[in-house]
């Protein structure tokens, strides 16, 4: 799970105009690892702002428990 996510992050890292973007991390009852990826991805990017939220709707059953949803 580490290496899958290290690697969203890496590619996520190489957006144009990051620090016009903000990132949204999404967890499905999993907020350790939603922080664990925010830390990463502050650490590797430069993001306008970046923000964690629970899922809802549609998201969850994507994600499923434990699950990490990103977006720029």
């Amino acid at each position: 799970m580490k290496q899958a996510l290290t690697k969203m992050v890496e590619v996520m890292a190489k957006a144009d105009r990051q620090e016009e973007r903000t990132l949204c991390i999404t967890h499905c009852n999993c907020l350790e690892r939603a922080e664990w990826v925010k830390e990463l991805a502050l650490s590797k990017g430069t993001f306008k702002d970046c923000f964690i939220v629970d899922t809802r709707g549609i998201s969850s059953l994507y994600a499923n428990d434990g699950g990490i949803i990103m977006v720029v």
